[in-house]
């Protein structure tokens, strides 16, 4: 009886340790997925901000370039 009973106590003692493990990369994964969020809406903004300016430079109306090569005489 003794033998039963030291491996139902060891039984749940792994038990336990692997419900503590469990918990411990549950909670590790919820603070991965909460930085990756956090990740994801600051790339976001950062589009967002690189549309707004790449909108402002196709609303201002750049003047032509002056052409490259030599002058001509007129």
């Amino acid at each position: 009886m003794l033998s039963v009973d030291l491996k139902m106590e060891q039984l749940s003692h792994k038990v336990d340790q692997l419900n503590a493990y469990i918990e411990e990369i549950l909670h590790d994964q919820n603070d991965i997925n909460e930085q990756q969020e956090q990740t994801n809406l600051e790339i976001a903004v950062q589009i967002e901000a690189l549309n707004d300016a790449l909108d402002q430079l196709r609303e201002t109306k750049a003047q032509p370039r002056k052409r490259i090569g030599y002058k001509k005489d007129e």
